[in-house]
């Protein structure tokens, strides 16, 4: 249901946006103008914030590392086999059509995007499906956390290579990582100690108070805004941050309970939405669209068999390994908050 909504609010930018009724002059000047969608922007901006800070609040490092030789395995096939088969369809479109393009310049990015998974989009369609306690489902989920910690790894470096290449200053790109290297540590032997020292002044059986709620919010606000001031993303901060939170019981579950509605049913409409109406189909050119189209198609393909044939290989079933691989191939709000990052970065920088 979460997933249907989503679907109707991008849907629904779309068409306020500059592909459909932006092109009508009179609601055109509405939509050029940047007051209208100011608020709107600042909410989702916030709300995807909160949204990975939950992500990582859900997702147990623990259990990544824990988990069993195959689902490595497998975890592993699912995450390289679709950039290889993407990236030597690549060299081959290369050679054999418009090989002086400029987009070539960025598709291997966008193939290693494509490539990524996913741990809360894989979540929410188990969920959907009812199929979070199946086996199926169980392997699914596992799978998820491990590609989605490579995919995040991917990812920021990714981030990294784009901002270096708008910038063209090496020092700076130093910079910032031993800054992000700094955050962490300050993360991981500060703030999360603090956090144990919370959970250790709560009587057992009893909710956590509001003011150590109000001290985590305040954390999550504090290590997006140190990021953004020296240079990293907004939202690095608090996915580490997210991360660091102890699973479960009193304090990972009670910040799950009292902000995942929130989030899931005002903020994050409010960023599909917003992110719908920044999408203006003109701007897609016919050459760029069948090269990139490809990739995407078979970046698909390689996930799906990159996950089948290591499961059938440990005696899954035929059906089971396609379901499972066409569960962790899904997409969502993940990738698109990473490809905004990408936009952000090189917007930032040239200007």
């Amino acid at each position: 249901m979460i997933i249907l909504f989503s679907y109707l609010f991008m849907q629904a930018g779309f068409i306020a946006g500059h592909s459909v009724l932006g092109n009508i002059r009179l609601f055109g000047k509405l939509i050029s103008t940047t007051k209208p969608f100011y608020v709107c922007e600042t909410i989702s901006l916030f709300g995807s914030m909160l949204f990975l800070f939950l992500v990582g609040v859900k997702i147990d490092p623990y259990m990544v590392i824990k988990t069993g030789r195959k689902t490595w395995a497998i975890a592993f096939c699912s995450c390289t086999f679709p950039v290889l088969l993407s990236i030597f369809f690549i060299f081959v479109l290369r050679r054999i059509w418009n090989p002086e393009s400029e987009i070539y310049e960025s598709i291997f990015f966008i193939a290693i995007f494509l490539s990524s998974g996913s741990f809360h989009v894989t979540a929410g369609f188990l969920e959907d499906l009812k199929l979070l306690n199946s086996e199926v489902g169980q392997l699914a989920l596992s799978l998820s956390l491990l590609n989605g910690a490579v995919s995040a790894f991917w990812q920021t470096v990714i981030t990294r290579l784009i901002s270096a290449d708008v910038k063209e200053h090496n020092n700076s790109v130093t910079l910032s990582t031993i800054f992000l290297l700094l955050l962490t540590i300050f993360i991981v032997f500060v703030l999360r100690p603090i956090m144990f020292w919370m959970i250790r002044k709560t009587p057992r059986g009893t909710p956590i108070s509001e003011a150590y709620m109000v001290s985590i919010f305040l954390m999550v606000l504090g290590c997006s805004l140190i990021g953004e001031v020296f240079g990293e993303h907004y939202l690095l901060g608090p996915v580490i941050l997210g991360l660091a939170v102890p699973d479960g019981p009193p304090l990972g579950s009670a910040l799950v309970e009292k902000l995942e509605t929130f989030v899931t049913t005002v903020f994050m409409p409010i960023f599909y939405f917003s992110s719908g109406v920044k999408c203006n189909i003109s701007l897609i050119d016919g050459h760029s669209f069948a090269i990139v189209q490809p990739v995407a198609l078979f970046s698909f393909v390689g996930r799906v068999l990159g996950t089948m044939l290591p499961s059938m290989c440990c005696n899954m079933s035929l059906v089971d390994s396609l379901s499972v691989g066409l569960i962790t191939s899904s997409q969502g709000i993940n990738h698109l908050l990473y490809l905004q990052s990408c936009l952000y970065f090189r917007v930032r920088n040239l200007t």
